[in-house]
């Protein structure tokens, strides 16, 4: 994979837990173009690599900005973020790729952040206010101080189109999703990012107002507690349909694990089933998809898998590896 050695040239606190991390090319070359919802993998150090959606001016080839949120139950990535990144310090990137693209032909988007999950769509409000589209922006958070972007939001250029929706219980929430999303306006889209449950609640209330699922864009943070159980987890064989080779994944292991460890190099990047890098193509076989990648059509048709996460319901599976 491709990847930029970039140098951090800001690192500032822009809401409660939340850092605003600004990159340019060490080499002062510009930095490749990107769509509203794109994203960026930043390796943090020795095979640790996380995503963050660009959410900086889209004009400036200059730089790069993402804004991470020190997670409480972090895995490592955004309290490194926290903790290491200051003006100065170098580290790769790879070039933005976009798993969350606008739909051309809306007539009206309806935007809703929860917490951290403003990073992507603030990008896409500026994108279609600039371009004179019709949307409004929804944004769930805990308090005002836990508000990214607040100027901007409250006061500034998207203050018209935007709600900041703060401290509601579940029930308030539930209603105010009901009441932004029905009726569904005609030629409306529906965008969404956030943490699982709150992304469960924005789908449930879409869902219950009629808006159909192709109308209906998310992207995932991070896999669901359920994907990545192992209880009940069975073994079985992959055959690399290129090369012939049959590996034995157990119950315990991953696909991309098992192939690692013959030496078989497969390009990935969340290993959580949530980015999409991974997917590839199945001749034979059924997948168990455990993934938040693949679309429910893509999942039923059974002929690609993210195979970081996803496993077998049959006792054999050929990939097109």
């Amino acid at each position: 994979m491709k990847t930029i050695l970039v140098r951090v040239t800001s690192a500032l606190p822009i809401a409660q837990d939340i850092r605003l991390i600004t990159l340019a090319a060490v080499d002062g070359s510009e930095l490749p173009a990107y769509q509203p919802g794109s994203h960026i993998d930043l390796h943090l150090r020795s095979g640790l690599i996380r995503q963050y959606s660009l959410c900086g001016p889209q004009d400036d080839a200059s730089s790069y900005s993402v804004a991470v949120k020190l997670e409480p139950e972090s895995r490592g990535g955004s309290k490194w973020v926290h903790e290491k990144l200051y003006a100065g310090y170098e580290l790769d990137i790879s070039v933005p790729r976009n798993n969350f693209p606008m739909a051309a032909q809306a007539q009206h988007s309806i935007l809703v952040a929860g917490g951290i999950g403003i990073t992507p769509l603030i990008s896409m409000a500026r994108s279609l206010q600039a371009q004179g589209q019709s949307f409004e922006l929804l944004y769930f958070s805990r308090s005002l101080e836990h508000v990214a972007f607040r100027d901007e939001l409250e006061t500034g250029a998207l203050s018209t189109a935007s709600r900041l929706l703060l401290g509601l219980n579940r029930d308030d929430v539930t209603a105010a999703l009901h009441d932004a999303l029905s009726p569904r306006p005609d030629g409306g889209h529906l965008y969404l990012c956030g943490p699982r449950p709150f992304m469960d609640a924005v789908q449930a209330a879409a869902a219950q107002s009629g808006w159909p699922e192709e109308a209906v864009h998310l992207e995932y943070f991070s896999a669901s507690e359920a994907s990545t159980d192992t209880t009940g987890n069975t073994g079985f064989q992959v055959t690399l349909a290129q090369s012939g080779v049959t590996v034995e994944v157990g119950a315990g292991d991953t696909i991309i694990d098992v192939l690692r460890a013959r030496g078989i190099d497969v390009e990935t990047s969340c290993e959580q089933g949530v980015c999409g890098t991974c997917v590839t193509s199945v001749l034979e076989g059924t997948p168990d998809h455990r993934d938040c990648f693949l679309t429910s059509q893509e999942k039923a048709q059974g002929n690609c898998m993210a195979i970081c996460i996803s496993r077998s319901k049959s006792p054999r599976l050929v990939l097109d590896l």
